[in-house]
């Protein structure tokens, strides 16, 4: 009957014993059922246990807690108490010693409760929410005022001044004129206070 309530690595070895013709009656079969799949003799998991403590939730630290316990045996209700108290994290462990739980189970829901107000009592932060790609920006520049355009003071200078005819003499010509007394630019007689009525420039 029992390999039926067997299964996996346990199944494996009790084929390969009963091949073996090693199966005797049942203390000597209990016996090798416990040194095959029971704790190791050399194996301290009672300090084990003393040392263990919670790096994940109460649940994680309970099973590991458990598992520990399973492979232990002489150890009171209180020093299991205690032992659980003293591997909780400490703000946990701190609530349980005001809370003062009577025994291992009244510990272990505590444990749970408490771990679950610390949890609510932490503020959470939310990131700041960005604008998405949908959200409009106005790239467009500025409207400014296009001023007039200074005024060309070149070209207005060239369109209202007069054209000055400029009339060019040799050395022979500039002798004659002064010889007869004619002025440069016109044909009248130069005097004093003379003023030609067109004038030419001289080149």
């Amino acid at each position: 009957m029992v390999p039926f309530y067997m299964k996996g690595e346990a199944l494996s070895w009790f084929k390969w014993l009963y091949s073996l013709n090693q199966l005797g009656d049942w203390p000597c079969f209990s016996r090798a059922l416990e040194l095959r799949f029971g704790p190791s003799t050399y194996e301290n998991h009672q300090g084990t246990l003393f040392k263990l403590q919670q790096s994940g939730s109460v649940g994680e630290y309970q099973a590991c807690f458990e598992k520990l316990c399973n492979k232990i045996v002489g150890l009171s209700h209180e020093n299991l108490l205690n032992c659980f108290l003293s591997g909780l994290s400490p703000p946990i462990e701190r609530e349980l010693k005001i809370l003062k739980p009577c025994n291992l189970t009244q510990a272990i829901g505590m444990a749970k409760l408490v771990e679950e107000k610390l949890s609510d009592a932490t503020p959470k932060f939310s990131r700041p929410t960005l604008p998405t790609s949908t959200t409009s920006h106005n790239t467009q520049a500025p409207n400014c005022t296009k001023l007039p355009s200074p005024p060309d003071l070149t070209q207005s200078t060239s369109t209202n001044s007069p054209k000055i005819p400029i009339k060019t003499l040799s050395t022979q010509q500039m002798q004659e004129r002064r010889a007869l007394g004619l002025c440069y630019n016109c044909d009248e007689k130069f005097m004093p206070g003379h003023r030609c009525n067109t004038p030419k420039f001289l080149l």
